[in-house]
């Protein structure tokens, strides 16, 4: 297990009676709630990013070689990918 440090966080009344109750209902402590909430948060901003360098990459590709997809075409591909989903089920 990873060596773990302390961290303070400033909560008001509400949102500790919040976390209290939501860790009362899930049978979980504030901290493992907390944690969670930061782990959940840190993925989903992660993947933004991941995302936003994605986008970025790929539109200096497009500034490079010009090269796009009608909408007649990319309306065929995504058909295909909802087909594959559906045989997936």
């Amino acid at each position: 297990m990873a060596l773990m440090k302390t961290q303070g966080i400033r909560l008001n009344k509400d949102e500790q009676q919040r976390l209290k109750a939501l860790g009362k209902t899930r049978d979980r402590s504030m901290n493992y709630l907390i944690r969670e909430a930061v782990d959940r948060y840190l993925d989903d901003e992660e993947q933004y990013e991941n995302e936003k360098n994605e986008d970025a990459k790929r539109f200096q590709s497009y500034l490079k070689t010009r090269k796009n997809f009608s909408h007649k075409q990319m309306k065929t591909w995504l058909q295909g990918k909802a087909s594959e989903a559906k045989d997936i089920r």
